[in-house]
């Protein structure tokens, strides 16, 4: 199973910076062994010594930190494989595959996870919470009867908020009233896909422009996300534009990964597409799958694009190889995009988004497939880039921002993140381009989707309990 694609500029063929695009399938086990998932392999290999819950006997326990010298992944997947004969560690490489030592490595992190994590959770019933210096209280704002997915704040204090079935609505910013904009575009509500992001234009106050992500379908059997721009006007939805819309190839019929976020910096919009499951197109520059696009805020193609001027590529595309973007924010004062992905069964990455650069999947990646079957075993390559940070096992990362108010000072600069498999708000400290700590602020309250800071500097958590949508808000 193979492809490759070849990008020509238009005037002759290229070399360098686009020479890695010629792209390989996604990369299977070469050795002839019947796939099997990654708790088999561990149970008919590992387990008699090391325990069935990883808990030692004839060897150590994997469910401490005296296993291994410097606890990195690396370091396990070299012992697995060569083994350690002065521990009585037999050399694995002659009896399981690259792939397969890879995917030991991330369930043996999963569950080292799983034990620290219901260890150390804290008990986030209370509606006062005490966490990494601050105490808060946290209170539900609003309660809507299907998923919401995001949030944006309008001058006069009221929220705009997307529900997935393509309702949007204007809360106030209490909560306490909610009323549906008319004549909103008719949105394809299927599986993962729906009505998505909203952004508010940097010069709304001037223009009154508010940009939506959403999935749309021509034939209501296919969709693929589309990204538009309107304005209010009496409570109506107005001067619909298109900014972007999927060619035909990205059209699907599949409910999975559409992305998407929308940011804007220095005069641009950005906004990034899933693969939709369709892994080997976020590698093909013909389709809008996997990839962040950068247009001029009418939708205009930038002249100086990276890849405006090759033939078999789209014009907007800014960079290429992503699984399914969820979370995209502009750092404060350094103009610098991150944003988060979506991995497969371990490896949820969080980047730095930059000019033509390609982030790997599914060439690369630091997890396997939600069975328990191998991807690859390669976490890096010559022309990809490493992630800031990644998580194994996945926390399902998706809405991420800086906290740039004033109610959270010990906070003030760091990055929240918010998690909807561990439903966990966490905190990230950057410096530079670099992540070098992640805390827990609180958990177990809802499967976080968006994660923003209100004008009064409360931070707002977009979370779905149940299959209902609930806006929450923490503040001092």
């Amino acid at each position: 199973m193979g492809m490759s694609l070849l990008l020509h500029k238009k005037t002759k063929p290229i070399i360098g910076i686009l020479t890695f695009i010629t792209m390989f399938a996604v990369v299977h086990s070469s050795s002839g062994h019947a796939e099997e998932n990654v708790e088999t392999i561990y149970q008919k290999n590992c387990a008699t010594c090391h325990g069935e819950n990883l808990s030692g006997g004839m060897a150590d326990s994997f469910l401490n930190d005296e296993w291994l010298k410097d606890g990195t992944a690396d370091s396990l997947a070299y012992y697995i494989k060569k083994g350690a004969s002065t521990r009585g560690m037999p050399s694995w490489e002659g009896t399981l595959t690259e792939d397969q030592i890879r995917s030991l490595v991330i369930y043996i992190k999963e569950q080292r996870y799983t034990l620290l994590r219901e260890a150390k959770k804290p008990d986030n019933k209370s509606k006062t919470i005490t966490s990494l210096g601050h105490t808060f209280n946290i209170g539900t704002i609003h309660t809507a009867e299907s998923i919401l997915w995001a949030v944006e704040y309008l001058p006069d204090g009221s929220m705009l908020v997307t529900q997935r079935d393509g309702e949007l609505l204007n809360i106030s910013a209490d909560g306490k009233s909610s009323v549906k904009i008319k004549d909103f575009p008719e949105v394809w509500h299927h599986v993962q896909g729906g009505l998505l992001d909203i952004t508010l234009h940097p010069d709304y106050a001037n223009n009154g422009w508010i940009y939506v992500a959403y999935a749309a379908t021509k034939d209501g059997k296919k969709g693929a996300t589309k990204i538009a721009r309107g304005k209010l006007k009496d409570g109506r939805w107005v001067e619909h534009q298109d900014i972007f819309e999927a060619p035909d190839s990205a059209y699907s019929g599949s409910g999975r990964h559409f992305g998407s976020r929308i940011v804007f910096s220095e005069g641009y919009v950005y906004f990034g597409f899933g693969e939709r499951g369709d892994r080997e197109t976020a590698q093909n520059m013909t389709t809008s799958n996997g990839k962040i696009f950068r247009l001029h805020d009418d939708g205009r193609v930038p002249k100086d694009n990276p890849f405006v001027n090759y033939e078999n590529a789209l014009p907007g595309i800014w960079s290429l190889g992503h699984r399914n973007p969820q979370g995209m924010v502009v750092e404060p004062n350094t103009n610098r995009i991150w944003e988060a992905e979506h991995g497969p069964r371990g490896g949820d990455e969080i980047n730095i988004i930059k000019r033509g650069a390609n982030y790997g999947w599914p060439v690369i990646t630091y997890g396997m497939n939600y069975d328990g079957t191998p991807i690859t075993h390669l976490t890096e390559k010559d022309g990809m880039q490493q992630p800031k940070h990644y998580w194994v096992p996945s926390i399902a990362v998706a809405g991420i921002t800086f906290y740039d108010g004033n109610m959270f000072t010990k906070w003030k600069g760091k990055m929240l993140a918010g998690g909807m498999g561990v439903q966990e708000l966490q905190l990230l400290s950057t410096n530079e381009e670099m992540i070098d700590k992640v805390d827990v602020i609180l958990s177990d309250r809802g499967r976080i989707r968006d994660v923003s800071v209100a004008p009064d500097g409360a931070i707002m958590l977009v979370v779905t309990i149940d299959g209902k949508g609930h806006i929450l808000r923490l503040s001092i």
